[in-house]
Parts: C-alpha cells; sequence; structure tokens
C-alpha cells in the first residue's frame, strides 16, 4: 500500500513525542539554555544570577573566568557529542529540535495568557524587564528554564518519585502520595525562591500564584519530561518579562 503524505508527516511528529521522553534526548537539547545563560552571566553590567544556579556560584570563585570558559567549552562539546550518539540511534532528528521549540512555545503562551490575566488581578511585578536589557532578560529566562526545572522539579520530584518507584517496588498509591506530596513541597519551594535576594514584599497572591505555575511545570515533567519543561519555563518567562 502506498504511503499517504500524511503518514510521512505523523511519523516524524509521534517520533518526536516518544524521543522528547528519553533523558538522554533532554540532557542534549537542554544544554543550550544553560549556555544562553552563562553568557549572559558574562555581559557587562549583568544582573540575571539565578538564585539556585548551582554551577557559576561554586565554578567562578574558585577557579574564576578562565575556568568557568572551559567548563562552558566542555558542556558545548559534550552537547555536540551526545546530540551525534542521539542522530546515530535515530532518537533525534534536527526537526525534534524545531518541534521541541514549537510545543515549548505553545505551553509558554497558554501558561503566559493565563499569568498576563492573573497578574492584573494579583500585582505581581513581572510584566516588565524593568532594568534589564532583552538579551539579559532572554538570559535570564534561560536560567530559569534550566536551573529552576533542574532544581525544583527534577530534583524536587523526579527524583522522589523515581526512588519510591523502584526502591522496594513502591506500589501505585504509594508512588501517587509521593508525587502528590513532592509537587506540593516543590510547588511551595519554587515560590518562596523568587524571593530570595528580591525587593519585591511576598504577599498571598503572588505567593499562590507562583506556587500554581509551579505545579503546573511539575506536570509538564512529568507528562513530556525535562526538556520540554526547560524550555516550556524560558519561553513562558520571556512571554512574561518581555511582553
Amino acid at each position: 500500500m502506498e504511503r499517504r503524505p500524511a503518514d510521512k508527516v505523523n511519523k516524524p511528529v509521534r517520533g518526536y513525542f516518544s524521543a522528547s521522553r528519553n533523558p538522554w534526548f533532554s540532557l542534549a537539547v537542554s544544554v543550550p539554555l544553560l549556555l544562553l545563560y552563562n553568557i549572559g552571566l558574562l555581559m557587562p553590567g549583568n544582573t540575571t544570577g539565578n538564585a539556585v544556579d548551582l554551577l557559576s556560584r561554586l565554578v567562578l570563585p574558585f577557579i574564576g573566568l578562565r575556568g568557568f570558559l572551559v567548563v562552558n567549552a566542555v558542556l558545548v562539546l559534550g552537547s555536540i557529542v551526545l546530540m551525534a550518539v542521539l542522530i546515530k540511534r535515530k532518537q533525534f532528528r534536527p526537526l525534534y529540535y524545531f518541534l521541541l521549540c514549537v510545543e515549548g512555545l505553545v505551553w509558554g503562551l497558554v501558561i503566559g495568557f493565563g499569568v498576563t490575566l492573573l497578574l492584573k488581578h494579583a500585582s505581581i511585578g513581572l510584566g516588565t524587564i524593568g532594568h534589564m536589557s532583552v538579551p539579559q532578560a532572554i538570559s535570564c529566562a534561560a536560567g530559569a528554564g534550566y536551573w529552576e526545572e533542574l532544581v525544583f522539579r527534577l530534583l524536587l520530584v523526579g527524583v522522589p518519585i523515581s526512588l519510591v518507584s523502584r526502591v522496594g517496588k513502591g506500589s501505585g498509591a504509594r508512588v501517587a502520595i509521593v508525587t502528590a506530596v513532592a509537587i506540593l513541597l516543590s510547588s511551595l519551594a519554587f515560590s518562596l525562591a523568587h524571593y530570595i535576594g528580591q525587593t519585591e514584599t511576598p504577599d498571598a497572591y503572588s505567593f499562590l500564584y507562583r506556587a500554581l505555575s509551579g505545579a503546573v511545570f511539575a506536570a509538564i515533567f512529568l507528562w513530556r519530561g525535562f526538556g520540554v519543561a526547560a524550555y516550556s519555563h524560558f519561553l513562558y518567562d520571556v512571554w512574561v518579562m518581555v511582553y
């Protein structure tokens, strides 16, 4: 039977949805976000450091700028090698990166429109980039997409669920309870982290708004994987800060 044109289109799309759940895929595609953020850190007058940045806070004070550049060069090389391996194994296509950006943009816009409506009532001061330039805002968003998803979703949600699922072969009910608790606690921590080192006065509306946003990102992470969650968060933050 002759393959219809629709089949040729649907096959790569189906392949993308399957491949994007692969942790190695997420690792390969998320490195560009980290690099974009790290480049922003080197901009003159930069003020875009992320509160949960676990790399520059450890690397820069101890091995300096040269060491930081070496670390980033290693990240670039590692990402290229990993991408090449995935392509060779037919677990990645250039089209997949485009689809990842489209999906992240869709999630970002969906959440962004909701945020815009909520901000009118919650009076959360996130609607402009303030004293930051557009490149710095994009770098800041990239850092949030990478580091906040790594810490609050991968580490605080993914790791507990993985442990209870594998250690002692946790029951469905136990996994469900751990999942609910992990999402709740990580979302609360995610919301609290936004007040660290900031001049914004915490209030019930902004705290609840960010906690609910954290829960949405946790759902995206669990359903679609770390890479999709990171790009959704990145594009969401770009929307909120630049729109």
